[in-house]
């Protein structure tokens, strides 16, 4: 019986993951649909086809869930991979190319996430806590890379991660994507050069 507790504890683990990832697409298909402060818990738990005590059990709350969705970002997005991808090389334009397909990813995968917290954080606390906990995550993954860049013997500008977060900002990606109508393989081509142009010295 012992032999088979690791498995059955993996199992229970694949389980619960996929419980969460359920929650978390209902959440996110309904808020969208119907925006935050409209869709109640009861209807997330429909949704996704639990209890609503196993969405409070799993996440404390409606914010709970909403936090969950930066997580989901970041897997939907790749940048677990894209992390481990910059670890293994030290050639500074292609770190700062990872940067680059981060920011295409993000939008490309995740549109639908970046654009409901950003249009919901000026009247909501909960999604403007949530937005805030996104940009922390993005930021600290910035100046992982430029701590990489200069660990690799290369210079950067001064201010280098403000200049990189502002040039990653969903504010360019619809300007260019969304408004002048680039495909996502010219804006990851533009954004990385112009991160290795910007950057560095």
């Amino acid at each position: 019986m012992s032999a088979d507790l690791p498995g059955i504890v993996r199992l229970r683990d694949r389980r619960e993951a996929l419980t969460l990832r359920t929650i978390l697409t209902a959440a996110r298909g309904l808020f969208a649909e119907r925006g935050y402060a409209r869709t109640p818990i009861r209807l997330i738990a429909q949704e996704a086809g639990v209890s609503p005590q196993t969405i409070y059990a799993h996440f404390g709350s409606k914010a709970g869930v909403l936090g969950g969705l930066v997580d989901l970002l970041d897997d939907e997005a790749g940048i677990p991979d894209l992390v481990a991808g910059a670890q293994r090389t030290e050639d500074p334009v292609a770190l700062l190319g990872l940067l680059a397909t981060v920011a295409r990813q993000v939008r490309e995968r995740c549109g639908d996430i970046v654009t409901m917290l950003g249009s919901g954080a000026a009247v909501d606390p909960d999604i403007a806590a949530t937005q805030a906990e996104g940009a922390r995550r993005n930021r600290l993954g910035v100046e992982m890379v430029m701590d990489r860049v200069r660990k690799c013997g290369s210079t950067l500008v001064p201010r280098a991660t403000d200049i990189a977060v502002a040039l990653m900002s969903a504010d360019v990606h619809t300007s260019l994507v969304t408004e002048a109508g680039w495909s996502h393989d010219d804006y990851e081509a533009w954004l990385k050069d112009t991160l290795v142009a910007a950057l560095l010295r």
